[in-house]
């Protein structure tokens, strides 16, 4: 049959031409959508991954800069911490009269860290950190920390305030639904530009490199090609993780949805209280602490939260071995202020495939997923996108120059 139709009188230029035709069409298409979404889309994608990049290694920036409060000289490894109830105190004696404690301690994590303890002054959602040495109780300093919220998103310290920015510039869920969105606009265009540099067998080595003693033109064209395609595994899950996680602070209710529609996420109770007993006054914070470690001995303790009212409970935040996979590698223990009786935990082994999914997805935008060399990746990827958009830049003014030339 095919042999029929290829015999056919005029065949050849009829079918042929048709097929050309529709791949030049395609092609043009796909043309169209990169170089708009590059140019306008781009722009902001720029902003976006250059601030991520900033806040890679955020942690330690900040423990760097904020030295003299953050960061003390660890004694011998028998020197043992002061009491959490005398460091709560001391950092009580630093809170203005005005201040509310936030009823929330944030633990040292290895040696030279010191205790965090969160308190704002209300009206204002401001937070405020105070730093306490460990190991003497001494009041380190204190200082503004802002919050996510847009009133005071810009205020605190410059890692908080650029890692805000990348979130959500500064405007609290509108912006999250601008950086997400940007986030799956741009995965579009890096999938068309991928479609684009598509090379055949024979042309894949000269679509993999860059043309040596080649013109500022060729050049160009090539660094753009080849860094948008090295860059692209990495940077569609850096677009992908992103999109997730910035649209699921807007639309908690749909994006659970969606993925409870694949695996459904496990509930977690909302509520939890202490049963008073009467004439038995509350187990204070320390001990509190030495009930979560005997409980589960595995990990350290990051924060714990005090109770709230006369029915509140300890919740204790741990994280297990080594900081890979810090966010899913959390585990939470709430206890009964009174009885010390475990109330709930999260229970590793009973996560559903959605509960692994939804933890994985800051572990891979962070990097921290494979430790140090995955943060430094994604700090070098977050780079990408202001090559590929000036690269992109002065490929679409050479091809503009070159029509506005021929239509002289």
């Amino acid at each position: 049959m095919k042999q029929l139709i290829d015999n056919l009188p005029g065949s050849a230029g009829i079918i042929a031409p048709q097929s050309n035709t529709q791949i030049k069409a395609r092609r043009q298409l796909w043309l169209q959508v990169h170089l708009y979404l590059g140019l306008f889309v781009g722009a902001v994608l720029v902003v976006i991954s250059l601030s991520g990049s900033l806040i890679v290694f955020a942690a330690q920036l900040d423990a760097w800069l904020n030295a003299d409060k953050m960061q003390v000289d660890a004694p011998n490894s028998a020197t043992q911490f002061r009491s959490v109830e005398e460091i709560i105190a001391s950092a009580k004696t630093a809170i203005p009269p005005d201040g509310k404690f936030a009823n929330r301690i944030s633990f040292p994590q290895q040696p030279g860290d010191v205790f965090e303890i969160a308190y704002n002054i209300p009206p204002s959602l401001d937070n405020h950190q105070v730093f306490v040495n460990p190991y003497t109780a001494e009041v380190l300093g204190q200082r503004l920390w802002g919050t996510f919220d847009p009133c005071c998103s810009r205020h605190g310290p410059l890692m908080a305030v650029i890692y805000r920015f990348h979130d959500s510039f500064w405007l609290g869920a509108n912006g999250s639904i601008l950086t997400g969105t940007t986030a799956l606009l741009m995965s579009v265009s890096l999938t068309s530009g991928m479609v684009l540099w598509w090379p055949s067998r024979s042309r894949l080595r000269s679509a993999l490199t860059i043309k040596r003693r080649a013109g500022t033109e060729r050049f160009n064209y090539d660094l753009h090609k080849v860094s948008g395609i090295y860059a692209a595994l990495v940077l569609l899950i850096l677009l992908f993780t992103g999109a997730y996680l910035s649209l699921q602070v807007p639309f908690p209710a749909q994006v659970k949805g969606l993925l409870n529609f694949f695996s459904p996420l496990t509930e977690k109770p909302k509520l939890f209280e202490s049963t008073p007993v009467v004439g038995q006054a509350p187990i204070d914070i320390g001990q509190a602490a030495t009930i979560a470690n005997q409980l589960f001995p595995d990990g350290v303790i990051t924060v714990v939260f005090l109770p709230v009212g006369d029915n509140g409970v300890f919740k204790v935040l741990k994280h297990k071995g080594n900081k890979i996979m810090f966010s899913s590698r959390q585990q939470t223990i709430v206890i009964d202020a009174y009885s010390g009786r475990l109330l709930y935990q999260t229970d590793q082994s009973k996560r559903t495939s959605g509960d692994i999914f939804n933890e994985w997805q800051l572990a891979l935008h962070s990097g921290e997923a494979f430790g140090v060399t995955g943060q430094i990746i994604v700090l070098i990827t977050g780079l990408a996108p202001l090559v590929l958009y000036v690269t992109g830049i002065i490929r679409w003014l050479q091809k503009r120059r070159v029509r506005k030339f021929k239509n002289m």
